[in-house]
């Protein structure tokens, strides 16, 4: 078996290793096809896998599938499957009631990303945990996504319009978690979720506006921009917010009401900014000293 599989929901065990068990007695044989399969590609120090060993784990296994990971270095974009096979694995039984999928179609230097397989769509009601990376959503629907269960999303260097954020936020009811990560493809980006408690963005590129306008229950907000451009990030209202950071890039603008600060904060800026923290119980300040 596959070194990079996963079926013993009880153990995690890798299929590698799950498989000498049947060393120990034959009546074990049988578990790698009755238990459910967590599918997680590039574990292991597997940086390359064949298209065709991902084929045969799909249609040895009966299914149901809890796990299905396909990360950013699983492929090169030379050995990308074609959209057939990535449509026949995502209609595959074995990945009936799927609750965690994370698939990164690697980038193409030359070709606009593609968008979201259609076959996504009937995971909607089971999934529980999403990753996308390079992929497009397009004519302002979120891609036509509606995720009711729904906890954690991530988009990793995807093509998405402001309007389409908005709609795909709209269509995860109980979202918890959100991250974006690498490019964007927008400017702006609004967030308006009932839900969400934790907001991470990491090298925003191209993002230049964050808008936090309706967040009753987020409690952290994470930055990390490294693009040369500057992010204002804008919080109107975000009452249980707690965790602010790290404020180390130069270029993050923060906008609190009325109060604005820059990242990099003298003593007099950090007092107050203080101010917008009624209920602060604990400040961390890192200081960077240079000797000569």
């Amino acid at each position: 078996m596959a070194s990079w599989a996963t079926s013993f929901p009880s153990s995690f065990l890798p299929t590698r290793d799950g498989g000498r068990t049947q060393v120990l007695s034959s009546r074990w044989r049988h578990l790698w096809g009755s238990s459910p399969l967590h599918l997680g590609l590039g574990a292991h120090g597997h940086s390359s896998i064949p298209a065709g060993d991902i084929s045969r784990i799909l249609s040895a296994h009966p299914g149901p599938a809890r796990r299905f990971s396909v990360p950013e270095d699983c492929f090169d974009y030379r050995d990308m499957p074609d959209a057939t096979t990535l449509d026949s694995w995502f209609r595959s039984p074995a990945l009936d009631g799927l609750q965690e999928l994370e698939f990164h179609h690697a980038s193409h230097p030359y070709l606009p990303p593609p968008s979201l397989p259609a076959s996504v769509h009937r995971f909607s009601s089971t999934l529980r945990v999403a990753s996308f990376g390079g992929f497009c959503f397009l004519y302002g629907d979120g891609g036509g996504l509606h995720l009711p269960v729904l906890e954690q999303l991530s988009l990793t260097d995807v093509i998405i319009s402001e309007r389409s954020l908005g709609v795909l936020l709209a269509a995860c009811p109980v979202l918890q978690s959100l991250l974006i990560d690498g490019g964007i493809g927008c400017s702006s980006v609004e967030i308006v979720s009932p839900t969400l408690r934790s907001i991470g963005i990491s090298s925003g590129i191209g993002l230049q506006r964050l808008i936090i306008k309706d967040a009753p229950w987020l409690e952290r907000l994470l930055l990390d921009s490294i693009g040369s451009k500057e992010i204002t990030v804008s919080v109107i209202s975000a009452p249980k917010l707690h965790a602010l950071g790290p404020l180390s890039a130069h270029n993050i603008r923060l906008e609190f009401g009325t109060t604005i600060f820059q990242a990099h904060l003298s003593l007099d800026a950090v007092i107050e900014s203080m101010k917008c923290f009624p209920c602060l119980e604990k400040l961390y300040i890192e200081v960077t000293v240079f000797l000569n």
